[in-house]
């Protein structure tokens, strides 16, 4: 009885109090985290249901706007590129070496809106200018299939059109286009076979790994499992401690 009382003393009571804030918070957190674990396995699961679903077929039209929030699902469209207009996009890696992604307007067909299209990777020592990324067009590139990507906003959107971007920000690189474009844009999905010339497919990896969450719940529900005790023993320890150098300096007086 004495194991549980003597933390609830008079001049335990501050102490015993924070103590108990202190597991209190630390049983949020576990809940916290627990939480973010459900949200990290929903996006998980909405991502592998994504990626599995059948492609949508992009008409050119507003109907397109739908998709806006179905990222990383394969859409299909026809149409033609128009390379005149495509923009590189810097500071992108393939194999551990950094180049540029060209990023074309694909123009679909019997649709009045385009929709941007990352074509893939392309070496940096070929690519100086404009006129340079010409030597990539894909004119035969009729049929597309690739994967919805969230537009990436800039930190500093140019006032006057681009070719160099360090984002593909749809709606600024959609600006200096003379026609609409989609709010989203489609990266090309790698082929079954080996890649031998530029671009490169290169789509954006996502991670599927649940993290470390459920992890970290688990040591704040043990922290705060093991406060408990450990300060009660603690403050019975001492406080014995205390009354038996009181008894032993008494009876020497």
């Amino acid at each position: 009885m004495e194991y549980i009382t003597t933390p609830f003393k008079r001049r335990w009571l501050l102490s015993s109090i924070l103590v108990i804030i202190v597991v209190m918070a630390m049983i949020g957190l576990g809940v916290w985290q627990l939480g973010k674990h459900r949200e990290r396995m929903a996006y998980i699961a909405g991502v592998n249901a994504e990626v599995q679903d059948a492609p949508f077929v992009l008409t050119g039209t507003s109907a397109d706007e739908q998709y806006t929030e179905r990222i990383f699902h394969q859409v299909q469209a026809q149409g033609e590129f128009d390379f005149e207009n495509q923009v590189a996009i810097k500071n992108k890696f393939y194999d551990e070496t950094m180049g540029y992604h060209l990023v074309t307007p694909f123009r679909i067909q019997g649709g009045d809106r385009a929709v941007l299209v990352d074509r893939g990777w392309v070496p940096p020592e070929s690519v100086h200018s404009p006129a340079d990324a010409r030597q990539f067009d894909e004119p035969d590139l009729t049929l597309i299939l690739g994967r919805i990507i969230a537009t990436e906003e800039s930190a500093k959107p140019p006032k006057s059109p681009q070719f160099w971007w360090y984002r593909v920000d749809v709606a600024n690189i959609g600006r200096q286009l003379p026609y609409d474009v989609l709010p989203y844009y489609v990266a090309l999905v790698p082929p079954d076979e080996s890649q031998t010339t530029p671009p490169y497919r290169n789509p954006p990896k996502f991670k599927l790994d649940p993290g470390a969450h459920l992890g970290n719940a688990i040591e704040w529900f043990v922290f705060a499992f093991l406060l408990i005790p450990f300060y009660a023993w603690l403050v019975v320890r001492t406080d014995r401690i205390e009354q038996e150098e009181k008894s032993e300096a008494s009876s020497v007086f």
